[in-house]
């Protein structure tokens, strides 16, 4: 009954979202107006402050970037091999397939489920992991760069792509964080009650987007290979990371995040990459819509086994 009372304002939030769209009571723009003020006010300010509070050593929890990142590596380079031997796909495709199995929505899904169950303790890491599938998004564009700039409709040279990356908001809030951090200056209260007034605001828009823009007809045209790709990206790639996380002995908080951040759905920013190098641009986004629809159960059971190895952990906020 706690873990219910913690994760049912959570869903009802995004519920809510399903509903208004359903009922065509907002503009289809609403979700894109929604997600844009998240993405360029929201999440980099939260992540600024959550990350530019702590002091810097506290941001070097190796066991949780090996757990989480190097977990997500690994799966991504079976999927890889096997998405290249046993169907043929090409380097580019399946770096593509691959990755939509492996790079979670931290920014707009992790980050907001997580500071609204267990406050700013459960934010911290979720802003962790979103620099962590930063750089995985890094190596992937890398790789199609390499493999499959020439198919793409405008070859773009790899120092703009580090420069697109670099500018991207929340990931340069978090790079300002960690170099904030590293000062040890901290923030007045004016500040800090500036940017916790932002950041309360990150649920609420973020979960409610997601219920917006999820589909529930794409499920019903996905087929074996994306309803595989989706078991691994909710199932499969948290239960090594639960497992990673408990072999290394992860704090119970950090073990929290690590699996719910790979629980999460797959980043819409794969779409992205796929469509601009066109290679498999539709399956990127039947992975996207699918994993967004189905996590709404996952996370939920995920959650539910987290708080039975770990309930202590769930009283925090």
């Amino acid at each position: 009954m706690e873990l219910i009372n913690l994760i049912a304002p959570v869903f009802a939030v995004i519920v809510t979202g399903y509903a208004f769209s359903w009922t065509k009571l907002l503009s289809e723009e609403t979700s894109d107006a929604l997600v844009q003020f998240a993405v360029y006010v929201l999440i980099p300010a939260i992540m600024f402050y959550l990350i530019g509070q702590e002091e810097f050593a506290n941001l070097l929890n190796f066991g949780f970037y090996i757990s989480y990142g190097g977990t997500l590596l690994v799966v991504f380079v079976l999927l890889f091999f096997c998405l290249k031997v046993a169907l043929n796909f090409q380097v580019a495709s399946a770096t593509v397939a691959a990755f939509a199995g492996v790079a979670s929505n931290t920014a707009l899904v992790a980050l907001p489920v997580l500071h609204a169950i267990f406050g700013s303790k459960g934010a911290l890491p979720a802003v962790l992991a979103n620099l962590v599938v930063a750089i995985l998004l890094l190596i992937m564009t890398a790789v199609l760069e390499t493999t499959a700039g020439h198919k793409a409709s405008t070859k773009t040279p790899i120092h703009k792509i580090l420069l697109n990356v670099l500018k991207n908001p929340i990931i340069a809030a978090t790079l300002l964080g960690v170099a904030y951090s590293f000062t040890g200056i901290g923030f007045s209260d004016a500040v800090s009650d500036y940017l916790e007034l932002l950041s309360q605001a990150l649920a609420a828009v973020a979960l409610f987007a997601i219920g917006f823009t999820t589909s529930v007809r794409t499920i019903v045209q996905t087929g074996p290979l994306i309803l595989f790709l989706t078991v691994v990206k909710l199932i499969v790639a948290p239960g090594f990371v639960l497992l990673a996380a408990h072999l290394i002995g992860l704090d119970p908080l950090w073990t929290i995040a690590a699996t719910v951040s790979a629980a999460v759905p797959t980043a819409k920013n794969i779409f992205l990459l796929a469509k601009h190098y066109d290679q498999e641009p539709k399956l990127a986004a039947h992975i996207v819509s699918a994993t967004s629809f189905l996590s709404v159960g996952t996370l939920i059971m995920w959650l539910f086994v987290l708080h039975h190895l770990y309930p202590n952990a769930f009283q925090l906020n």
